[in-house]
């Protein structure tokens, strides 16, 4: 190889860079990034190690490059990968770049809900059972950044994204979890269907002596199978978490499940073990339970004892701004939901509360339709406080309930910030109520990603704990 060039200097392509300058030897390595300038410790680190850096109007593909490496946030519609499509030079994700070097067994899970406390989970269930593992992807740790740092015998276990997946050529997990699939990052992909299929592309390297595991309840997931485009040579199976349900679609194998009188089992070996109770499980809502069952399906494929990761599933308490609690104030509960950043992701947070819910929403737009979440929260939700750049949206799509005359249309009022919308459920909750920042929306508009939106609920309900404590 001539030259490769890696497009997008944060999380992963800063890794992917240096990985390339370690493992190809005599190859000229150029790091591109068309936007603001990388943080200068970054450049610095690179050039050390022999990059060559560029950056802004500069940032272009060379001319001797033989392989573009894209970071997951860098879309299609970028000038270097124009151009490397231009000149039929290989495109890459950086997971798939990173996986040429790592030998370690891969445990990759996507799907658009769930993913990120899936995989923590799953990381959970092999540190609780003393196997080594390195938990990374889409979450935490960049795949670029494990070969040379992780044991050879550490199970790799990936959150993968549409961003991630749309661009590999033989990246193959040895386990391949689908969790759900609903219309998302339609802005990136254009349609739903370019989303999906990107989505159903980390099955389609497997081989007999994989598995791919799916959701036997989730109406998206189902879609797929029917029209033929779940593809690859895994060995198909199922988890469910419908009640007394014991095989997947067509009479496949249903790897774990619920029974009737609600003990979540898994079959290891042809015989069914038990995983203890759902009403036992730490982690809350109808979502978590099968977020639940696969994780430990997929452990228990790469080894893990059922009865370890039955204890895990006892304990693991879920992820920052995944249905966190935040806090109660005067009776009332704040929860920060801030990484349900499409629609899906907030009816799912809804299944978890059963008393008066009063819901934030709103945030920059993906492309989605609001009309069902509005109809989806007429009875559940106290009230609706819509901040961010989609509260036009959201309030038509609110507005348009009432005007039809739906018996419950939910309440909303238009709040403009974060801020505002604590301040005025805090004023309307009574004891008992939940605060439940949910946005269904991303976070661009307004922060810088939705972790920093989360954190900023907390500050201000920190901030509120502390006024009612003084």
């Amino acid at each position: 190889m001539r030259c490769l060039a890696v497009l997008g200097l944060r999380r992963s392509g800063l890794p992917a860079a240096l990985l390339a300058r370690r493992e190809l030897a005599g190859a000229r390595v150029v790091a591109l990034d068309e936007g603001d300038a990388p943080p200068n410790d970054a450049v610095a680190q690179l050039r050390a190690a022999g990059v060559e850096v560029l950056c802004g109007a500069d940032a272009l593909l060379p001319e001797s490059a033989d392989l573009l490496v894209k970071s997951p946030g860098v879309p299609d519609e970028s000038r270097a990968v124009q151009e490397a499509l231009r000149r039929g030079v290989t495109l890459w994700s950086e997971v798939e770049f990173a996986s040429r070097f790592l030998p370690n067994r891969v445990l990759g899970i996507t799907g658009t809900n769930g993913k990120t406390t899936t995989t923590e989970l799953a990381g959970a269930i092999f540190r609780d059972a003393g196997l080594p593992v390195a938990v990374g992807g889409n979450v935490g740790y960049a795949l670029a950044g494990m070969p040379g740092e992780i044991a050879a015998d550490a199970a790799v276990v990936a959150e993968l994204s549409s961003f991630q997946l749309e661009h590999i050529e033989r990246f193959r997990p040895d386990v391949a979890v689908l969790l759900n699939l609903t219309e998302d990052h339609i802005d990136r992909h254009g349609t739903y269907r370019g989303y999906a299929d990107a989505k159903l592309r980390v099955f389609e390297n497997q081989t007999d002596g994989d598995v791919a595991l799916l959701c036997a309840d989730d109406q998206g997931v189902l879609d797929e199978l029917a029209a033929g485009r779940i593809g690859g040579g895994g060995r198909r199976l199922w988890f469910s978490s419908a009640p007394g349900r014991e095989a997947g679609p067509g009479g496949e194998p249903l790897r774990a499940g619920v029974s009737a009188d609600g003990e979540l089992w898994l079959k290891a070996g042809g015989v069914r073990q038990p995983l203890g109770r759902a009403a036992d499980l730490a982690l809350r809502g109808e979502h978590n339970l099968q977020n639940s069952l696969a994780a430990a399906a997929a452990c228990c494929a790469l080894g893990v004892p059922p009865e370890s990761a039955a204890g895990t599933l006892r304990t693991f308490g879920g992820v920052p701004h995944r249905l966190q609690v935040g806090g109660v104030v005067d009776g009332v509960t704040y929860v920060n939901d801030s990484k349900a950043t499409n629609v899906d992701a907030t009816l799912k947070a809804l299944t978890a509360y059963s008393g008066p819910v009063h819901l934030i929403l709103g945030g920059y737009d993906k492309g989605a339709a609001y009309d069902g979440l509005a109809a989806a929260t007429e009875g559940l939700v106290r009230q609706v406080l819509l901040i961010g750049a989609t509260a036009p949206q959201l309030e038509a799509a609110f507005a348009a309930r009432r005007a039809a005359g739906a018996p419950q249309a939910t309440p909303w009022v238009v709040c403009g910030d974060l801020e505002a919308a604590i301040i005025i459920a805090a004023r309307e909750a009574a004891p008992g109520d939940v605060v439940l920042l949910s946005p269904a929306c991303a976070s661009w508009d307004q922060y810088r990603d939705y972790e920093q939106r989360g954190e900023h609920f907390l500050e201000l309900v920190n901030r509120m704990r502390g006024a009612d404590a003084s």
